[in-house]
């Protein structure tokens, strides 16, 4: 398996490979997130990310895209309550169902340490939604832990 950086090639297959991952947190929370009627989607937004040279987009793949992790450097300014710091934040990372639990996504998690180092950074961060508890549990198999907690009530109008 190869880790490459994403070009602006790839935004068609970028798309496809995000399109089960927005179907789960559509299936979740459809009133938050929208169905992909389309694979091709969200290649205007992949489009714009990768002209952000803070952003840094890695396709696993072998004959054929597996998955992807997108990167994004955070600079928390100092506040009276915090000290500065610097993160890599993984804003998005989908593996392809039928290549889940075959490494792919160790080798993003792997890809976004590297580049972290490569930054500068010692710390890389994530948030992942309430329900998607087999995202959690592979990313407490690569070593990452809760550090915050956010909480939400729907008000009935």
């Amino acid at each position: 398996m190869k880790i490459r950086q994403a070009v602006q090639e790839d935004v068609e297959a970028l798309s496809r490979l995000n399109a089960h991952v927005q179907r789960l947190h559509a299936e979740a929370h459809p009133d938050q997130f929208k169905m992909p009627e389309k694979d091709d989607f969200a290649v205007a937004f992949f489009r714009s990310m990768m002209e952000n040279p803070e952003i840094f987009i890695y396709i696993a793949e072998e004959e054929q895209p597996l998955g992807y992790i997108i990167l994004r450097v955070v600079h928390r300014e100092e506040t009276p309550f915090m000290v500065a710091w610097d993160m890599l934040y993984i804003d998005q990372i989908g593996v392809q169902p039928e290549f889940q639990g075959k490494g792919v996504g160790k080798a993003l998690m792997a890809q976004a340490e590297r580049q972290a180092a490569q930054e500068g950074l010692d710390m890389v961060a994530l948030d992942s939604w309430g329900f998607n508890t087999q995202a959690h549990d592979f990313f407490h198999s690569q070593g990452y832990q809760e550090y915050n907690l956010r909480m939400w009530k729907k008000l009935t109008k």
